[in-house]
């Protein structure tokens, strides 16, 4: 207790040596203070200033989708809800395409590695010119992905995309990133093209084969006919009957039962119809190239293939997202932070005379 005075009054003699030696000192802690600050400031306005530009992109409308759509209009009640007698029922039509999933189709090309790299070699490459040895390329790579910064929406209520750059030239990284979205809006655009493309030529080749199918099996059955009309001519001409008796009715009233009616008209009874009705019908058969007008199933399917070929499968107004802001051309740059750097020389110089100044008194 007695000494506490005395330690307290060193302290302060202590300190007030030291005070007075920094003050003894202060040119040179003036001279280290200026000396820093002036090297933070040459730093700060003769660095190349560096600008940052940013696009932003929502999910598209449905006028831009009105175009894709046009297939599924074409293919939806007017194909879907064909009824077809004796035949499977054409398929649903093809699905709309909304603005939810066209817009993730485009975030997906907008982040992936794909269009980053069709960016690099497009642009970011031929600006930068360097050799083609393989270590200078990947070091450029690296650079642009410091550079460049894609953010997708993550949350259910996000929509905002946006593609940042940085670089020199505002200019130029204003037209590049603006030019990063339009790859990402081609690959997207192209990738829901080939979908509707490789969708619609399935159904057309599945209306095409059912068609040559049909067409088929008349073909066969022409044949078929043929070979029992000539049949029941040779029956009817050798017993002489050219027409039928007179007390026959072709067409049963009452007189026939449903299986004596099918059996005079295809079966073993058809001589009964006489050899002169037979030849008419026989030439008829034999002169006929086209059997589609006696297929019945056949005109609701030459719809659904005449629907289908008049699809645009490149419909030019189609966009997977639209544009809520394009990148515009920055005017202040984000590097050098002037005013910042020049604080922080201030105070590290003011900080290193002191230091200086207070080694030297160590050392006396």
């Amino acid at each position: 207790m007695d000494y506490q005075p005395q330690n307290t009054q060193a302290d302060d003699i202590d300190l007030r040596e030291l005070l007075r030696s920094l003050w003894a000192q202060k040119l040179l802690i003036i001279v280290c203070t200026v000396v820093v600050t002036c090297i933070a400031a040459a730093y700060a306005f003769l660095a190349t200033p560096i600008y940052e530009t940013t696009a932003q992109t929502l999910p598209p409308t449905a006028s831009n989708l009105a175009s894709y759509n046009v297939a599924s209009q074409l293919t939806g009640e007017a194909v879907g809800g064909i009824t077809q007698t004796g035949f499977n029922r054409s398929p649903q039509g093809i699905g709309t395409l909304t603005p939810t999933t066209a817009y993730n189709t485009f975030l997906k090309h907008l982040a992936s590695d794909t269009v980053r790299q069709s960016f690099f070699e497009q642009f970011y490459l031929p600006a930068h010119k360097t050799s083609e040895d393989q270590k200078q390329i990947q070091r450029l790579q690296t650079k642009l992905d410091k550079e460049l910064t894609v953010t997708v929406p993550k949350k259910p209520n996000e929509f905002v995309a946006k593609v940042a750059l940085e670089g020199p030239d505002p200019e130029t990284i204003a037209a590049w990133a603006n030019a990063y979205v339009e790859l990402a809006m081609n690959a997207s655009r192209q990738e829901l093209l080939d979908d509707l493309s490789a969708e619609v030529r399935i159904r057309k080749k599945g209306v095409s084969d059912q068609i040559a199918t049909l067409r088929q099996v008349a073909r066969t059955t022409q044949n078929d006919r043929i070979i029992r009309l000539r049949g029941a001519l040779a029956v009817a001409e050798s017993i002489g009957l050219e027409i039928p008796p007179a007390n026959m009715s072709l067409i049963s009233v009452g007189g026939f039962a449903a299986a004596d009616a099918d059996a005079l008209t295809n079966g073993n009874m058809l001589y009964l119809r006489g050899s002169k009705a037979l030849r008419s019908e026989l030439e008829q058969l034999e002169k006929r190239d086209n059997n589609d007008a006696y297929i019945p199933e056949l005109p609701n399917l030459l719809k659904t293939q005449a629907l289908l070929e008049s699809i645009n499968l490149s419909p030019k107004e189609l966009s997977a997202a639209t544009i809520d802001r394009a990148a515009p051309v920055p005017e202040d740059p984000i590097k050098p932070k002037k005013l910042l750097i020049l604080v922080l020389g201030l105070i590290l110089g003011g900080m290193l005379g002191v230091f200086w100044a207070l080694m030297r008194q160590v050392f006396k």
